[in-house]
């Protein structure tokens, strides 16, 4: 269906591509709470029944802007991933790291919807389908990082690839939340990197020192 109204995200988009465009605009403005239906169609140029015909509903079409803004704050960490050549080492996980920490800086909107889109997920099974295929992808891209780095490692010990993502992941997760609170005391990436360097070394040794749990 196309929008015989021009609205602010150009003449050729379809109604149904500019309510979504326009409700990701509203929740990275004013967060999900407080959007209106309303909202969303005065910024796609279309009648409040444009909503109904293309997603059911207000909800609906704020969760499918939620999993949208998601996967495109997912996308460049995902292509960030893919330029990490193995072995991986701290000349290139502190710099990789920076990086990943300034996506926030440019998509802090995004960042914001990402967290309350995790707390829609719980009720929204559409919502949380989507989310979890974004986190999918995003623990495929880099548990192959991970098994391409340990290609080229001799060490007879290595960690388990999906397992050791799941963590990174997790800790990214950590500094997401430290930053969005108080970005000016986060450590650098390099920085970050070398401690969790140190931290593995002194769980490897001690678990060597008392065996398997």
């Amino acid at each position: 269906v196309q929008d015989n109204r021009a609205s602010e995200y150009g003449p050729r988009m379809t109604n149904r591509e500019a309510l979504l465009e326009s409700a990701l605009a509203s929740l990275q403005a004013k967060g999900y709470a407080d959007t209106t239906a309303r909202d969303i169609t005065d910024g796609a140029g279309v009648s409040l029944g444009a909503i109904g015909y293309h997603f059911g509903s207000t909800r609906e079409l704020l969760d499918a802007a939620l999993a949208e803004g998601v996967r495109r704050w997912f996308e460049p960490l995902i292509g960030l991933l893919s330029q990490l050549q193995p072995p991986l080492n701290l000349e290139q996980m502190g710099p990789a790291l920076d990086g990943l920490l300034e996506t926030l800086s440019h998509n802090r909107p995004l960042v914001i919807a990402y967290f309350e889109a995790l707390l829609r997920a719980e009720r929204s099974p559409a919502l949380r389908t989507a989310l979890a295929a974004d986190f999918h992808a995003l623990r495929n891209a880099l548990t192959s990082g991970i098994e391409r780095s340990l290609a080229h490692q001799t060490e007879a010990a290595s960690p388990d690839p999906a397992a050791a993502a799941s963590l990174i992941m997790a800790t990214f997760d950590g500094l997401i939340i430290q930053w969005l609170l108080d970005p000016q005391r986060l450590e650098s990436g390099p920085r970050i990197a070398e401690t969790l360097k140190r931290t593995a070394i002194l769980v490897a040794a001690t678990t060597a020192q008392r065996g398997p749990l």
